[in-house]
């Protein structure tokens, strides 16, 4: 068989890998969070990880701290303003986690998926997790359903899709991200990173968007990330729209295919990683409104993303 799928319990959450049996690379699932927590490349003699893993040993308690390593964001991507925005003529306050002023990176990544699904063909296997959300925080009581398949195809292909539906009688705001953290088996300041643009974001001191957009075209050509500290967010192309981060020996490629126009790049001041963002919108969205989608009763969005790991 080409592919397995090996479900085990952590804590009081279950950890899916998910393996190419003739290449040994996998990926791991974690139903907490519904999140892609390692990605491993066997490589000669010794196995790469690709992705900043969470040590889930001990549970969830450290998830905040460390970073949000690979987190789904949801309903609302990176800042919302002091928690606080306003729809349908109501005020409303998150009361999930807050750095400093503002609520940040939503409300689901720790949420409880189920696995609904698994499948397995001679080209891919695929794992379906749900999770529906009930209106538990205040400042989002809106009910809606969260599925995200997680696949992997052969050579080295990821593609994650998340399905948001509406479950009430009304209009609701949203937005969808993930946080994932690359690595490619050295300091990123061994690394190239390049991207095309429509421009970047302009931050305020809190990293929060004036709604101003200027240009930038500095990673078109490729820049090495030695001494570049980023904190960015940037509107994508609609058509070359791809971020590739590169070292003299691998490649990572992510390209959004759906309702991902927006793209945040994050350096840790460890420099082992480079967080690479795709977002539906741009942070504080339901303030601003850049990239703010909105559901009808019943209604649903899809949000598709692709991760390709290339060995030169």
């Amino acid at each position: 068989m080409a592919f397995t799928i090996d479900i085990n319990d952590i804590a009081t959450f279950k950890c899916v890998r998910i393996k190419d049996s003739e290449t040994q690379s996998y990926i791991e699932i974690i139903t907490k969070g519904g999140l892609l927590n390692a990605w491993v490349i066997k490589d000669l003699t010794q196995n790469l990880n690709i992705v900043a893993s969470n040590d889930f040993n001990n549970g969830w308690e450290n998830f905040e701290a460390n970073g949000f390593k690979s987190g789904k964001m949801s309903p609302f991507a990176c800042r919302l303003n002091k928690g606080k925005y306003s729809y349908a003529n109501t005020d409303y306050t998150i009361d999930k986690f807050y750095l400093g002023e503002h609520a940040i990176h939503g409300i689901l990544y720790d949420a409880l998926f189920t696995i609904t699904s698994t499948s397995i063909t001679a080209a891919a296997a695929t794992i379906t997790l749900q999770h529906d959300y009930n209106g538990e925080d205040a400042g989002f009581p809106f009910k809606y359903s969260l599925e995200i398949k997680w696949q992997l195809q052969k050579n080295n292909l990821v593609t994650v899709q998340t399905t948001v539906t509406n479950n009430t009688t009304q209009i609701i705001p949203m937005a969808d991200g993930w946080h994932p953290y690359f690595m490619l088996g050295t300091s990123i300041d061994d690394c190239t990173l390049s991207f095309t643009c429509d421009g970047q974001l302009e931050y305020d001191a809190d990293l929060l968007p004036t709604r101003k957009i200027v240009a930038e075209h500095s990673f078109e050509k490729g820049k090495l990330l030695k001494g570049v500290a980023l904190d960015n967010g940037y509107l994508m192309q609609e058509k070359e729209n791809y971020c590739t981060i590169e070292n003299p020996m691998y490649k990572i490629i992510v390209t959004p295919i759906s309702n991902y126009p927006y793209l945040q790049l994050y350096t840790p001041p460890d420099r082992k990683s480079i967080a690479i963002e795709n977002l539906s919108g741009a942070p504080d969205c339901f303030n601003n409104k850049m990239g703010l989608q909105t559901l009808q009763p019943q209604e649903n969005i899809l949000f598709e993303t692709t991760y390709q790991f290339i060995k030169k």
